[in-house]
Order: C-alpha cells, then structure tokens, then sequence
C-alpha cells in the first residue's frame, strides 16, 4: 500500500535510522510529538493538576477509542469512564503495570492459578509468579515453536481443572505468530472463565476486536496494552480495558502519577489510527510482513521463523549456526548498516524458544529498499 506508507511517513520526522522495530518502539508522528509537548507546556504554564483537569474530555475520547477497536462501544455513546454499558478503559504506566494491575485488582484477590501458552512472555510469567499464582501451561507439541493455540485443547484444559483466570498473548514478543484469540476467548466464556489478554503487540497491528454477541456473549474480558508500539503512541503509558458485565469492571481505575501529557499523545496516535483506517493499517502492516518475509528467505546462515503469509508485521530470523550471537548481530546492524532490530534472547519466551532470535518489524513506511538493505547488511555481517 504505497499511498498508505507514504502518508505513514510524511507524517513523523524524517528518520536518522533504518527502522525495523515497532514491536519494540514506533515511530511517533509529529501531531503526536506536538500534543505531548502542549500538554508538557500547559502544565508549566497552569500547574499539572490545572492541565490534566483541561485533558479530561481528550482523555475520555481516547477511551472510546480504545471501546470502538475492542468492538465495545462502536457508536461512542456513554460517559467515556464506563458509566453506562460499555466497557471500561484506564490508563497505567505500560502493558507490565497493566497486568500487576489486573492481577491485583482481582476480585477475592490474586489468582491462585492461572492457565495460560507455552510461549508465554516470560516477565508475564515473572509476574505471574510474583502475585503467588501457579500457572500450568497449555498443552503443546513437542517440536519447537511458535505454537498457534488450538480452541479444542483450551477447552479439554478447562474442563479438567478449572483455573481462576486463563492468561492470552495475541501476539508474542519472540514470533510474529497471531493467536485465535476470539476462538478462545469463545471457549473461555462457554466456561465462565474470565481472560485477560495481553494486546502489547496487537493493538494498532491486528484485528482486535472482541464483540460479546455470539459465541463470545456473557465473556469476561480484560484486555491490556501499550501505547509506544504499533500505535506509536509515547512510552510511558499503557491501558487496560475491562468488557461490559466484567467482574474487574469499576476496580481499574487510572494509575496515580501517571505521564498525562504521555497519555494525551497517545489520544492523538489512537485518532491518527482511526483516521487512517485499522482495516487499510492491518492490511497494510500484512503486507509489510509478508515482503519482509519473502525478501528475507533467502538470506544465507539464517531461517524466517513464520509462514508467508502470517498476517503481522513481525518477522523472526532464527540463525542456522550455533556460534552465532544475535546480540552482536544486532549491535553491528545497528552500527555498520544504521538498522534498528532487536535481538530477543530465550527469556522472552523460556518455555518455547531454543535460542535467540533476531526480530524484524517494520511498519507502514518499510520499503522494498529497506528489506534489501537489510538482506545485505545481514549477509555482510554473517555470511560466510
């Protein structure tokens, strides 16, 4: 989608680097720059409390924003806070925060076990752990991942032992593989087991609607995020968003001593979002995927993790050889070829991955020139 990427760029600075990793950092535009340092200024100007007072009706349509892509308030009537029957949205300090959020603000308390993927982020797991909570693991095959989570494996699970809550990643943070998420959050509420689910790599990038009508009437539903990913929002800022009828719906409030001016940015990356279209953006960051995956195969030393055709942005590039350190990889792209990657270590998935990987992620603006750069850099760096 040329017009799309070429919008895409024009609308941020002029970049110093070769950027591939909006999984990790988007690139912010520059009306989402400009509403960061306003609202930075007014509160000089007025006092914190003065400006953050001035930003509410801002804030509440960022909350409907939020509503409108998780399929929850689509007209955007309703108060903005939750106050009549849509769901709720709150602002923390990240997608991390987020998550101690919810698991804190549980009803009855943390929980005591909490099913949840093989591949699972592993500072979830640190988490996870950290609040007391045992947390089995799907069952998955033997063969090394990414495992795309099969509805009928959740479902015999729940009906074996009956967890307090089961845990979704959309997307992971080692693999550009896109999980079933409303398949599972389907079987979920045929359960009454509460979800939450872990949207820091989906929001802005996949299709994350989740309407309770159907097969997903009656779920339970909380979903968390970040701002500074694919809606290349400010860091510092992330939210967490509880469905109509949710057990955690009116105890997720916003987290004190929040980033306000963080979270006015992010109120302008989420209509520059809208504005653009999420269809057009989910199509487009697909077909980035897919260009960056086919230009890549044929790297020499190196594997594309995902199929083709995966429908993210996010491509991993396993190396072939043992004495391979991504970590270096990365630092010399960045060095030598002015290309932002990311290595990602085991850690991030302990469970399910072998080794470290190296994580590609372009966004709207990526080029076939980017994508062939980035193959010759590779090929300089670790052929042989």
């Amino acid at each position: 989608m040329p017009g799309l990427g070429a919008a895409h760029r024009a609308a941020r600075p002029p970049r110093t680097l070769r950027h591939l990793d909006s999984a990790a950092a988007g690139r912010s535009s520059t009306a989402v720059l400009d509403a960061v340092a306003a609202h930075t200024r007014r509160e000089a100007e007025a006092g914190g409390y003065v400006a953050a007072a001035e930003a509410a009706g801002v804030l509440d349509g960022a909350r409907a924003a939020v509503r409108t892509l998780l399929g929850w308030d689509e007209d955007g009537h309703g108060d903005g806070h939750g106050g009549g029957h849509e769901g709720s949205v709150a602002w923390t300090h990240s997608a991390h925060d987020a998550l101690l959020h919810v698991l804190l603000a549980r009803p009855g308390g943390p929980p005591r076990t909490v099913l949840r993927a093989r591949g699972e982020y592993g500072p979830n797991l640190t988490l996870l752990a950290s609040v007391g909570a045992s947390a089995p693991a799907l069952p998955a095959p033997d063969a090394p991942g990414p495992h795309r989570l099969d509805p009928a494996d959740l479902a015999a699970a729940l009906r074996a032992r009956r967890p307090d809550l089961v845990h979704l990643t959309w997307l992971g943070s080692h693999a550009g593989t896109v999980q079933p998420v409303p398949e599972l959050v389907a079987v979920c509420a045929r359960a009454g087991v509460p979800v939450v689910v872990d949207a820091a790599q989906a929001l802005g990038h996949l299709d994350v609607r989740l309407p309770l009508t159907g097969d997903l009437a009656g779920a339970d539903v909380v979903v968390y995020a970040t701002s500074r990913k694919w809606l290349a929002g400010p860091r510092g800022v992330g939210l967490v968003a509880a469905s109509p009828g949710s057990a955690w719906r009116g105890r997720l409030g916003d987290r004190s001593e929040g980033h306000v001016a963080g979270r006015v940015g992010l109120a302008a990356a989420l209509a520059e979002h809208l504005a653009l279209g999420p269809e057009r953006v989910r199509a487009g960051l697909a077909a980035v995927g897919r260009a960056v995956r086919e230009g890549l195969a044929d790297v020499p030393g190196w594997t594309v993790v995902e199929d083709a055709a995966e429908p993210s942005a996010t491509v991993t590039l396993r190396p072939d050889r043992d004495d391979v350190d991504v970590l270096a990889v990365r630092a010399r792209l960045l060095a030598e070829h002015g290309t932002v990657t990311t290595a990602a270590a085991r850690e991030r998935a302990p469970e399910e991955m072998t080794r470290d990987v190296l994580r590609v992620s372009g966004h709207l603006d990526t080029t076939a020139g980017d994508v062939a750069a980035l193959a010759a850099a590779l090929t300089a760096v670790t052929g042989r």
